[in-house]
């Protein structure tokens, strides 16, 4: 159950921060010169999406010495949504960039953003995989 409920926290924490660095990189991408506002609500909402995983993570770490069962289910969980949640950042970042109509400083920034919220976006699952690697143990 530990590693399902770090499973979980992959998935949630991948989706809603997929989601808010998307819509901060659209934003971006058309009002570059609100960056600090727009940065700041998308660090807000990071901070909102990774509530509820950084709870499952403590819960799925205190639960973790009872785990007994494969480790490869929740590790093949966890790396599927987190390589599709980048694929859906990474398709919409390439979209921006590609636009002919977006100024050089917007696409610098939107880039900026993109690296940033990669990081973001996997710091749970990594952490769920090295909980794995302990379970497994």
């Amino acid at each position: 159950m530990a590693l399902y409920l770090m499973a979980l926290a992959a998935i949630v924490a991948t989706t809603g921060i997929g989601i808010v660095i998307r819509k901060a990189m659209r934003e971006l991408a058309t009002n570059s010169d609100q960056r600090q506002q727009i940065q700041s609500r998308m660090f807000i909402g990071v901070a909102i999406a990774e509530m509820l995983p950084l709870i499952l993570i403590v819960l799925g770490f205190t639960m973790l010495e009872s785990f007994t069962g494969s480790v490869v289910v929740p590790v093949a969980i966890t790396i599927a949504v987190t390589v599709v949640n980048f694929v859906i950042l990474l398709r919409t970042f390439l979209d921006l960039v590609k636009d002919p109509h977006a100024d050089k400083q917007a696409k610098a920034i939107v880039q900026t953003t993109f690296f940033i919220g990669y990081a973001l976006m996997t710091a749970i699952p990594i952490i769920a995989i090295v909980a794995s690697v302990i379970a497994a143990r």
